[in-house]
């Protein structure tokens, strides 16, 4: 009896199913081909597209690098330009090129540091932290210590080349401004800095050698003695006249 029971309940369950399946089948078609359609379009649409539009921006930038090599630099501008305006992964490095042909063309290193501090920032990749080290350097000039300090920031700190070459250019402009005591702080760091290019070490020698030390560090001169004198041969000769 228990057998008939449960070939019943059986029946009943796939009588259920089965009519579940008649009333919903067509949505789950429906959802399989959507998924299917879907990937379907990202494999064979959205990704070729997106490595066209990637190779004909790569197209763009070599050809800008090329006028700029050839000395158009009206047209190598207006290329980069259009390039770093889009926002696009190769904005960072065509900014260094507009940098350099708005330098060659007509020297213009204000623009050349506004360019470079568009894209720069310390949290970005390397050509967006090169970039701000390239704008601070243009800038050093016009700015205090502190401010240079606070252009740099955290890329300043970083145990790297950049970072060493961030603090070369601290260390030159504390000498800028007279503050010979940090200015040679900055150098000794950098002679024993292994992050540092070989390069920044032989200037940093270098700069150690030639800048004096501060006066309160500077050794003590001692004072002249007078030589000791006979007090007997300083006496008057008594002649008992």
């Amino acid at each position: 009896m228990t057998d008939i029971f449960s070939e019943v309940d059986q029946n009943v369950r796939e009588e259920r199913l089965a009519s579940l399946w008649q009333r919903w089948r067509a949505f789950v078609y429906g959802a399989v081909a959507v998924m299917i359609g879907s990937v379907a379009v990202n494999e064979f649409v959205v990704k070729p597209q997106a490595a066209s539009a990637r190779a004909a921006r790569a197209l763009e930038l070599e050809t800008a690098v090329k006028a700029l090599e050839d000395g158009r630099y009206e047209e190598a501008q207006a290329a980069l330009k259009a390039i770093v305006d889009s926002g696009s992964k190769l904005a960072p490095l065509a900014a260094h090129y507009l940098a350099q042909t708005q330098l060659e063309d007509g020297g213009d290193a204000a623009a050349a540091a506004e360019t470079l501090a568009a894209v720069g920032g310390t949290e970005g990749g390397p050509y967006e932290r090169l970039a701000l080290l390239k704008a601070a350097y243009f800038r050093a000039d016009t700015l205090t210590l502190d401010e240079l300090e606070t252009t740099l920031g955290s890329l300043a700190a970083e145990e790297t080349a950049l970072g060493a070459l961030s603090r070369e250019l601290i260390a030159a402009k504390a000498f800028a401004v007279g503050d010979i005591a940090r200015a040679r702080t900055e150098y000794n760091r950098l002679k024993f800095d292994a992050a540092a290019p070989q390069g920044v070490i032989q200037r940093a020698e270098l700069a150690l050698d030639a800048i004096p030390l501060p006066p309160e560090a500077a050794p003590e001169t001692p004072a002249p003695t007078e030589a000791p004198t006979d007090a007997t041969a300083e006496q008057p000769q008594e002649t008992g006249q």
